[in-house]
C-alpha cells in the first residue's frame, strides 16, 4: 500500500503527499463552513417555504465561501512547506548529497536526504536554508502587506483595515497577504526551536561541533531536545481547560515529535561512532553469488536471486567488477521478454556506487544507504571482494563480529543458474 501521493519532480526529487494530508483538508473544509455559516439547523418539514428554502441557499454559499477560503489558505501555507524543503534540498544537492524525495505531512514537511552532511558548516548551510526561505518570504509578503495598507481606504486605520481584511469571507488579497506573512514567520521560528529533528538543533549542534567533537555536541543539543519535549508534552497535558482541547493537543504532538526526534538522533550518533572504528573488510560476511556478463535472463535466475535472498548481484570478468544487476531489474527485463533470452550484459547497471574494503564502515554505511540498493560492492583493488549488506552493518554495530574473526571471510561462487 502506498502512504503518499506522487505530485512531481524538482530536480530530479519526487515530491509526495501522504494521505493523511487529504484527512486535514477535510477537517480544515469543514471547520471552515462552521465558522462561516455556524451549524447547520435544517427546519421542519411543514416550515420549508420559499423563505426558509432561501436562507438554507445562502447559508450553504457562505459554508462553501468559508471551506473553499480554509482550503485556500492551507494549500498556500503548504506550499510555502514546501519553498522550505526546496531551500533544504538545493543546498543539499549542491554539496552532492543526493534528496531522495521532498515529502508533505500533516505536520510539516521533509526534505529526505540519502546522508546528512558531515562537516559542521555543511549541515550549517543546509538546515538554515529552510528557515531562511520561510523568512524571505515573510518579508516578503509583509512587505506587500504594509503596500495595500498604505494604498488602501484612508478612512480606517491600518489596524481596522487588516482586521476587516481577515476576517471578510473570503479573505481578501490584503488578509491573504497578512496571513501569510504571519504563517511563514511562525514556521521559520518553529523550525529553529534548538531540538532534533528541527533544524534549529541541526544549527545548534554545527556551531557547537566547531569548538566541540561532535558526539559532545551531539548529546548536548539532545539533552536540550529532551527538556523542550518534556515541556511542551506537559504544557499540552496542563493547558487543555484553558486553551481548549486543539492547542493542548497540538503542544502536546509536538513534544513527543521532540523527544522521538532527540532519541533517533542519540541512536544515531552512536552508530556513527561504533561504526567509525570498523574497516569494510572486517565486515564483509555474506556469501557472494557473482554472474559474466554472457549470462542469459531466464526465470530460474530470478528465481535463484530470490531464493538465496540477495537484492543485487555483481557482475565480474576475471574477478573485476563491471556491472550490478538488481532484483527489479532483472523482475522488468524479463517481463518485457518473456520468450527471447537475453543476457545479463544487456540490462546490467555499469553506473554504481562502491566502497573500498579499507574504508571505515560508517562511510560505507552512508554510501549504502544513499545508493538504495540494498548491497554495496566491496572492492579490494580492482578485484571484489565482497557485497556489503545492511546485516553486515547490523552485526557490526552490535558488536556481533568478535565471535566471527577467527573465521573464513565471505566467500564467492560464480554461476549464472545455480541449483538451490
Amino acid at each position: 500500500m502506498r502512504w503518499s501521493l506522487r505530485l512531481g519532480h524538482i530536480r530530479g526529487v519526487p515530491v509526495e503527499v501522504h494521505w493523511l494530508f487529504f484527512l486535514l483538508l477535510g477537517w480544515v473544509a469543514l471547520t471552515g463552513w462552521l465558522d462561516a455559516a455556524g451549524p447547520i439547523q435544517l427546519p421542519e418539514v411543514s416550515a420549508l417555504d420559499r423563505a426558509s428554502a432561501a436562507t438554507l441557499m445562502r447559508v450553504g454559499y457562505t459554508g462553501l465561501l468559508g471551506a473553499g477560503g480554509a482550503v485556500s489558505l492551507l494549500l498556500l501555507v503548504y506550499a510555502c512547506v514546501l519553498v522550505h524543503e526546496i531551500g533544504h534540498t538545493l543546498h543539499a544537492q549542491a554539496l552532492g548529497i543526493p534528496v531522495r524525495r521532498i515529502w508533505l505531512l500533516p505536520i510539516g514537511g521533509l526534505a529526505q536526504l540519502a546522508r546528512l552532511p558531515e562537516r559542521p558548516l555543511d549541515e550549517l548551510r543546509v538546515a538554515v536554508a529552510g528557515p531562511a526561505a520561510n523568512l524571505g518570504l515573510a518579508l516578503i509578503f509583509g512587505a506587500l502587506t504594509v503596500l495595500g495598507v498604505m494604498v488602501g481606504p484612508q478612512g480606517l486605520s491600518p489596524r481596522a483595515l487588516l482586521q476587516t481584511a481577515v476576517t471578510s469571507i473570503p479573505p481578501t488579497l490584503l488578509g491573504v497577504l497578512f496571513y501569510l506573512a504571519l504563517a511563514n514567520a511562525g514556521i521559520a521560528l518553529f523550525n529553529v526551536l534548538p531540538a532534533f529533528p528541527m533544524d534549529g538543533g541541526r544549527i545548534l549542534r554545527s556551531f557547537l561541533a566547531l569548538i566541540l567533537p561532535r558526539p559532545w555536541a551531539t548529546r548536548l543539543v539532545t539533552a536540550l531536545g529532551w527538556l523542550l519535549g518534556l515541556a511542551f508534552v506537559l504544557g499540552g497535558l496542563f493547558m487543555a481547560r484553558t486553551w481548549g482541547m486543539a492547542t493542548a493537543f497540538s503542544f502536546t504532538l509536538v513534544g513527543g515529535f521532540v523527544l522521538l526526534g532527540a532519541g533517533a538522533e542519540q541512536a544515531l550518533e552512536h552508530s556513527r561512532s561504533k561504526l567509525r572504528g570498523i574497516i569494510v573488510r572486517a565486515a564483509v560476511r555474506q556469501p557472494t553469488w557473482v554472474l559474466s556478463p554472457t549470462d542469459q535472463l531466464t526465470p530460474s535466475l530470478a528465481t535463484s536471486a530470490f531464493t538465496l535472498g540477495q537484492p543485487v548481484l555483481p557482475v565480474v570478468v576475471s574477478e573485476r567488477l563491471v556491472g550490478l544487476l538488481t532484483r527489479q531489474d532483472l523482475a522488468a527485463a524479463l517481463e518485457r521478454v518473456a520468450d527471447a533470452p537475453r543476457l545479463v550484459a544487456h540490462v546490467m547497471r555499469t553506473q554504481f556506487a562502491y566502497v573500498r574494503a579499507d574504508e571505515d564502515l560508517w562511510h560505507a554505511h552512508l554510501l549504502l544507504t544513499g545508493a538504495e540498493l540494498g548491497a554495496l560492492p566491496v572492492l579490494e583493488g580492482e578485484t571484489l571482494y565482497g557485497m556489503l549488506t545492511p546485516a553486515d552493518i547490523h552485526n557490526a554495530r552490535f558488536g556481533l563480529l568478535s565471535a566471527l574473526r577467527g573465521e573464513t571471510p565471505n566467500f564467492i561462487f560464480s554461476g549464472g543458474n545455480p541449483t538451490v
